[in-house]
């Protein structure tokens, strides 16, 4: 009798327990199949795929400005970067016997064309050298902190000129700060950006390029770049270092 008792009453609580399984299933699926909820699920996942692809898009433009990073026009040289032993200079000559890198002669000759045109009178002074003579300047010069180490010179990149004016050739000494107030001086640190250059040493950044205010002294980035660069007042340190939030390579 009591068996029975005991079997009954296991059967009446299985049978409760399953009624409120099934009650607290349809309660559930009836919440879950609301309009709200359906809305704040499809909320979630837009959210979610939302903040994937701007990861994505993220690691995609870190990609593409490392790769930026390491064309041969941003080659960085300084006192802290020295010329990499595989960078490779094909010259060509611009003009007096000077030469330069034929990735940038075309860019440099319509430079000085255009300056002419204007009425100015460039003269470069100094282009491509080799680590020979990079040495030898740096050997016979007074002061070495004037001139850079072979090795981390830009001038043997060939990538860079040296421009003065005519008019300050009878000075003594025509690569000083005072060539910023040549007409000639003027013009190319307005237009040169729109052919790819810089200028490369400005002023007040001589802690961060480790040289000189140098008013005379362009490199070739490319056109996209020198845009950013001198409308931004920045040296090419500066550009390189904080390029995520300067450039956007789409």
């Amino acid at each position: 009798m009591r068996r029975k008792k005991n079997r009954a009453l296991v059967i009446m609580i299985f049978a409760l327990v399953l009624a409120v399984f099934c009650v607290a299933s349809l309660i559930i699926h009836m919440v879950s199949s609301s309009p709200e909820v359906e809305e704040a699920r499809n909320a979630a996942e837009e959210v979610e795929q939302q903040e994937a692809e701007e990861e994505a898009a993220a690691e995609a433009k870190q990609e593409k400005i490392a790769d930026e990073k390491s064309q041969w026009y941003l080659i960085l040289v300084n006192e802290w970067n020295a010329i990499p032993d595989d960078f490779e200079v094909e010259t060509v000559e611009i003009e007096d016997g000077y030469v330069a890198d034929v990735r940038i002669s075309e860019a440099l000759n319509e430079m000085l064309a255009d300056c002419r045109a204007a009425g100015y009178s460039p003269r470069i002074v100094s282009t491509f050298r080799t680590r020979e003579t990079q040495q030898y300047l740096y050997d016979h010069t007074a002061n070495k902190a004037d001139t850079a180490v072979p090795g981390h010179s830009e001038h043997e990149c060939g990538l860079a000129a040296d421009i003065i004016d005519v008019d300050s050739i009878g000075w003594s000494d025509p690569l000083i700060d005072e060539q910023e107030d040549m007409p000639t001086q003027k013009w190319l640190m307005e237009h040169c950006q729109d052919y790819g250059f810089i200028l490369r040493y400005p002023k007040d950044k001589e802690e961060i390029t480790g040289i000189i205010y140098e008013p005379w002294h362009y490199r070739y980035v490319g056109k996209e770049h020198a845009a950013i660069i001198m409308s931004n007042g920045l040296c090419l340190e500066e550009y390189l270092r904080d390029m995520e939030t300067y450039y956007d390579p789409e």
